[in-house]
């Protein structure tokens, strides 16, 4: 699974690189992202692009875009903060089913809406910056990667 995840990972940010910076899956130094939250991470079967890539002082923040939401953990937006080879703290902005279904449970949403999400990962920590009863814009979410990623 995380090799998979990892593949989903290389290949949206190997659109950006040239030569390549991160370092390939053997190589990989630990501590990275995606061994804590491979599943947050990784496409299913959604389409993804990268968007641009955002240089920081922090670091390179790779943002990649989603197609329309599909699979148990559907994406919006993953804004990915790089450095030494790794992703060490990523801002996912989705819409998974299982949150959304306790939203319904619990009476906080109608039958035909959905529960969106901010998370930050870090290794071994997720953390919610919160919850969205409609879709954000990239623009919004761009703007709040930029003051949380650091």
């Amino acid at each position: 699974m995380i090799e998979r995840c990892l593949k989903t990972f290389l290949a949206a940010v190997a659109l950006a690189l040239a030569p390549p910076v991160l370092a390939v899956a053997q190589d990989r130094p630990t501590g990275c992202v995606i061994e804590s939250w491979p599943a947050f991470m990784d496409s299913g079967p959604q389409k993804h692009w990268l968007r641009e890539t955002l240089k920081t002082d922090a670091g390179d923040i790779f943002a990649v875009e989603f197609g329309p939401p599909a699979g148990e953990y559907a994406k919006l937006y993953l804004f990915m903060l790089t450095r030494d080879g790794c992703e060490r703290e990523v801002m996912l902005v989705g819409t998974f089913n299982y949150l959304t279904d306790i939203a319904h449970q619990n009476g906080e949403l109608g039958p035909n809406e959905r529960r969106y999400h901010i998370d930050l990962l870090r290794p071994e920590t997720h953390n919610v910056l919160g919850f969205r009863t409609s879709p954000p814009g990239y623009d919004e979410m761009r703007e709040m990667a930029l003051s949380v990623l650091k």
